[in-house]
């Protein structure tokens, strides 16, 4: 602020020596002899007060060039003065805003005063600008942890602290907002469906991940006659998992080892190569199942599992399963009940050989009537990732047994 000002000081007392010089320098002083009254002192125009051309110094052109070169330069100075000035200030009003977008977040997610320090390492700058993308994206935050392994700053203890900078920065499997780019962030207690090659065979099992870090993760090994299979001799395992809202994902993991003392577990491998299943790829298969169901009202089986009431009274329909997939079931009546069968309407199932515990609910998405027949097509509701691996192994049984036969 006080750099202009000072600039404009000088400039005027510039100014004000050349304005001296300039009126002072067309005096004739040489010795003459003039009878001087009052009258000359009249003006009678500027024509004749200004002396000749040929009498005024080249230094009067020198200083005169020179004044009105300072004027304007002292203008365009100002100006530049005055543009750097506000572009100050609408950067320093940047950073600052930077800086409490980066302190919300920080606080948003109640990282630890170690992690922001940590973080400051990892990205390598102190502008605040630069850290916002890095929090908001997980993909940067990886390709910037994938810098940072690659600098010479880069310890080996700092791995653990890079797994827990994920992890305090919610880049995890569960925030459906943080893309899924690397098993790191897999939590223990995940669920996946496995699959392996044995004997031309392809063996599917579920397992949970028991612990991770940022170099391997652990999973609970299958078990064969009650013990847990030798996973050892495997070279890699192809998993599968489900994202709730989101999609399927398929990755493949290298088998290090395993541990069978004190944990019992199979050791992989971490990998980035994961691929999105746009469309969810699921069996269809043509079942023909005989099946007796329960139906009752969207709203009424809301009511009846916000209050756990347990089993209603339900209406019995018997029908037929004529096509089945992990998304949903068509179900082939020969007649509707009195009150009919509306959109959104529950029906209730137990599906033998799945492994489940607890009914399956399906939502009625239309209803086609055909030659005395009525096809109702519905989608499973309320199935969660474990629950949709086991329809997706109970109809890969049944495929295999379809094709046996």
């Amino acid at each position: 602020m006080f750099v202009p000002l000072k600039t404009l000081q000088k400039l005027l007392k510039f100014t004000s020596i050349i304005s001296a010089w300039w009126f002072l320098s067309g005096i004739d002083r040489s010795p003459r002899e003039m009878n001087f009254t009052l009258k000359d002192l009249e003006t009678k125009n500027l024509a004749q007060s200004m002396p000749p051309l040929s009498e005024i110094p080249l230094s009067f052109y020198f200083l005169t060039f020179s004044f009105v070169g300072t004027i304007i330069g002292g203008i365009v100075l100002l100006r530049y003065l005055h543009k750097k000035k506000v572009e100050y200030g609408l950067n320093k009003l940047a950073e600052d805003q930077a800086q409490l977008v980066v302190d919300s977040e920080f606080e948003a997610r109640n990282l630890e005063d170690e992690d922001r320090e940590f973080f400051l390492d990892l990205t390598d700058t102190r502008d605040p600008k630069k850290h916002g993308p890095i929090i908001m994206s997980s993909q940067k935050f990886e390709d910037a942890v994938m810098v940072y392994k690659q600098s010479e700053k880069f310890k080996d203890s700092d791995l653990d602290k890079i797994y827990m900078l994920r992890k305090g920065l919610q880049f995890t499997f569960k925030n459906t907002k943080a893309g899924f780019i690397c098993t790191q962030m897999l939590e223990p207690g995940t669920h996946l469906e496995c699959q392996i090659l044995h004997k031309e065979k392809n063996v599917v099992f579920m397992s949970n991940v028991l612990d991770s870090n940022e170099t391997e993760l652990l999973i609970k090994p299958p078990k064969v006659k009650s013990r847990p299979a030798n996973m050892k001799q495997f070279t890699e395992l192809y998993c599968k998992i489900r994202r709730e809202n989101d999609a399927d994902y398929e990755f493949k993991l290298k088998i290090i080892g395993q541990l069978v003392r004190d944990l019992n577990a199979v050791i992989l491998e971490h990998t980035s190569n994961i691929r999105r299943l746009h469309i969810r790829t699921s069996e269809r298969l043509q079942l023909d199942l005989e099946m007796e169901f329960e139906m009752v009202t969207a709203r009424q089986f809301e009511m009846d599992r916000q209050l756990d009431l347990g089993k209603g009274d339900y209406a019995k329909l018997s029908g037929i399963i004529k096509d089945m997939s992990a998304g949903g079931i068509k179900v082939q009546l020969k007649e509707l009940p009195s009150d009919g069968i509306k959109r959104e309407d529950v029906f209730l199932f137990h599906l033998p050989y799945a492994s489940l515990r607890k009914k399956l609910a399906v939502s009625v998405l239309d209803v086609v009537s055909h030659e005395g027949l009525n096809d109702i097509h519905c989608e499973f509701r309320d199935v969660d990732m474990l629950t949709r691996m086991k329809l997706n192994q109970y109809l890969h049984r049944r495929k295999l047994s379809m094709e046996a036969a």
